[in-house]
């Protein structure tokens, strides 16, 4: 089972992408909060979709998808129930959180939410330094945050603002010395 499809409140074109990109085998479209999983997903009360027809763009991968949960215990049940393994438990900016790979990473975050709902994704970028690509959406008038060292040991990330959901772009793993 894995993550084969993610619909959030983000218009793609305005990063010079097409309505409806594939970010290394994620297809991307843009209203509220919904994902396609092939075959099926966890049975979370979160809307599904079916894949839409996307085209390819190079360069990208979707490094992980972020799931805020009332209770993570009960998430990791659910995934589990699934079939998808937790790989780590940590915390996140203060909060609980687990690991899930289902194509992307899913990153769970216990926080005070009345139901699961999908808050955003982070993106890898492999063609192109960090600094580039910030430089390249500034300059297409996107709110782009400071270039920070991620939670990730060796990597670097940087925030997309001013959008309906959490989105970010990420150095790839190695790009820097640990």
């Amino acid at each position: 089972m894995h993550l084969d499809a993610l619909q959030l409140p983000i218009e793609w074109e305005q990063f010079g992408w097409p309505e409806h990109p594939d970010i290394g085998g994620v297809a991307l479209s843009t209203g509220d909060p919904r994902w396609g999983w092939e075959p099926t997903g966890p049975a979370f009360p979160i809307h599904t979709m079916e894949r839409p027809h996307s085209e390819p763009v190079e360069g990208y991968s979707v490094d992980h998808v972020v799931l805020l949960v009332p209770s993570l215990d009960a998430a990791i049940g659910t995934l589990d129930r699934a079939g998808i393994g937790v790989r780590l438990r940590s915390e996140v900016g203060g909060r609980p959180a687990a690991f899930f790979r289902v194509g992307p990473v899913l990153e769970v975050i216990e926080s005070p939410v009345r139901e699961p709902s999908i808050y955003g994704m982070a993106i890898t970028t492999h063609e192109q330094s960090l600094d580039a690509l910030s430089l390249r959406w500034k300059g297409l008038g996107l709110s782009v945050g400071d270039i920070k060292p991620a939670v990730q040991r060796g990597r670097r990330i940087f925030t997309v603002h001013d959008l309906d959901a959490g989105f970010a772009v990420m150095s790839p793993d190695g790009a820097l010395p640990a």
